[in-house]
């Protein structure tokens, strides 16, 4: 599934794809994350006023990868039973910063 977060004039600002990845007989949650530079500056620059705020979320949300594999499965197996539970996470921490900052959320 890919989660996209997008502007006012539906340019994407991020891509986050989550899916079950299989490597020699192993099945694992694997994830994806990507800030569109060009965009995501035009969106900081007619946002100057959040910028602090603005620059948090999105480092945050480019380090997705890590926060998988480093916080939620942390000390666990990386179970792709799992999928459904991360996928909801996402779903919540996008649809909530889509609110916030004013930008349309979209599942594909």
């Amino acid at each position: 599934m890919i989660l996209f977060l997008r502007d006012e004039n539906n340019d994407t600002i991020a891509d986050i794809e989550c899916f079950v990845k299989t490597e020699d007989d192993n099945s694992f949650v694997e994830l994806h994350s990507s800030v569109d530079i060009h965009n995501y500056s035009k969106y900081l620059l007619n946002n100057l006023d959040n910028s602090s705020e603005i620059i948090r979320i999105f480092d945050y949300i480019s380090e997705l990868r890590g926060w998988l594999w480093e916080r939620f499965f942390m000390g666990e197996t990386n179970d792709p039973e799992k999928y459904d539970e991360v996928i909801e996470i996402l779903r919540k921490f996008l649809k909530e910063t889509a609110e916030k900052f004013n930008l349309g959320y979209v599942e594909d």
